[in-house]
């Protein structure tokens, strides 16, 4: 493939994103996947349900219980049963985990400001504008 076609740039970013992320992540013995929970649930006021984080995250249930049982056994959240439907299944963010979902987020910001570094705030505007019209031309 044409290193100039966009698909390839488009590759190339992503794993370069989920390389540095994975890097920052490993010493909290956490997964990109694991870290968008907690960072999800600390926006969330620190509580959500299972299937909001399904949705929010756009993945199946049981790949969401394979995140969430992995981040309750590290001491990450704790889940219980919704005692008003038992079918949802609350999930909490731990105070550590807290601290964690800051630090991850500040990392994501911090990664996005290298990005655009050299764009224009008129670059960085048209650039978000063509995302989502991608974006929405795959759904």
């Amino acid at each position: 493939m044409d290193k100039n076609h966009i698909g390839y740039l488009i590759k190339m970013i992503t794993d370069k994103v989920k390389i540095k992320a994975d890097a920052d992540l490993k010493k909290h013995n956490l997964t990109l996947a694991q870290s968008r929970v907690l960072i999800y649930l600390n926006i969330r006021g620190g509580q959500s349900t299972q299937k909001e984080i399904e949705c929010h995250l756009s993945v199946s249930h049981p790949t969401v219980v394979g995140i969430i049982s992995r981040l309750e056994q590290n001491g990450f959240v704790h889940t219980w049963l919704d005692p008003n439907d038992k079918r949802n299944k609350i999930v909490q963010i731990t105070d550590n985990a807290i601290i964690i979902a800051e630090e991850m987020k500040n990392k994501i910001l911090e990664l996005e400001d290298t990005m655009l570094l050299s764009l224009t705030d008129s670059q960085k505007n048209q650039l978000e504008s063509y995302l989502k019209i991608i974006l929405k031309n795959l759904d």
